[in-house]
């Protein structure tokens, strides 16, 4: 199991120096005290001014009843305030900035991942099954049917020759086409809403059959 790293705090003040601090402990002290684990040396910083707490709730930070007070995000706090993810404490000069490994990050996903999730057909080799909009088809499929399908699924969007089919589905070199012609016949009544107008299994006339699984 790995453990969950620490948060950190960057910190950075009106005179150009920045630093970073691992918060490992239960308890940061911040000040103009040397005895401070956060030194802020500066005549606006009361000697122990606040404290970075943490415990099983959260992250918090703690004015100790400061001169100048302590600021988070712009607003001076009176007493306790919870910290999240890229909050901003505000200390004399210098502003300290909380940053929680554990937060979500906001992002886009991958195309490729946005894809798989509006797939409308899906192949599950392990189990041999199709699934058609989450739902899974039974009966199941033949062997040849299933094998049809599954290779059309790892190649998907792409042109796949009914001699690549042939070679694939019965191992053979040169085949009689149609068979393959009433093959996909029989996938297509299975999985199409209308066989006759497919929306998945498609015919590229002179080459051979594309799949799509997330038709338009």
């Amino acid at each position: 199991m790995q453990p969950i790293p620490a948060p950190r705090l960057t910190i950075k003040c009106q005179d150009g120096d920045y630093r970073e601090l691992e918060w490992d402990k239960a308890v940061l002290t911040v000040g103009r005290d040397v005895a401070n684990d956060l030194i802020i040396n500066h005549r606006l910083a009361s000697r122990r001014h606040a404290r970075f707490e943490q415990d099983e709730t959260g992250f918090y930070i703690h004015d100790l009843g400061s001169t100048n007070g302590t600021y988070v995000n712009g607003e001076r706090i009176d007493g306790l305030r919870q910290l999240h993810n890229q909050d901003q404490v505000v200390i004399a000069d210098t502003i300290i900035t909380f940053q929680d490994p554990e937060a979500t990050v906001k992002g886009v996903l991958p195309p490729e991942v946005l894809r798989a999730t509006r797939e409308e057909l899906r192949v599950d080799s392990r189990s041999k099954e199709i699934f058609i909009k989450g739902q899974p088809l039974d009966p199941p499929l033949t062997v040849k049917e299933f094998q049809l399908l599954e290779l059309l699924y790892n190649r998907k969007g792409q042109v796949v020759s009914k001699e690549e089919i042939a070679h694939a589905v019965w191992d053979y070199e040169v085949f009689d086409y149609n068979a393959i012609d009433a093959l996909v016949y029989r996938v297509r009544q299975r999985i199409e809403p209308v066989p006759t107008n497919p929306r998945y299994l498609v015919t590229q006339r002179g080459f051979g059959y594309r799949l799509f699984t997330t038709p338009e």
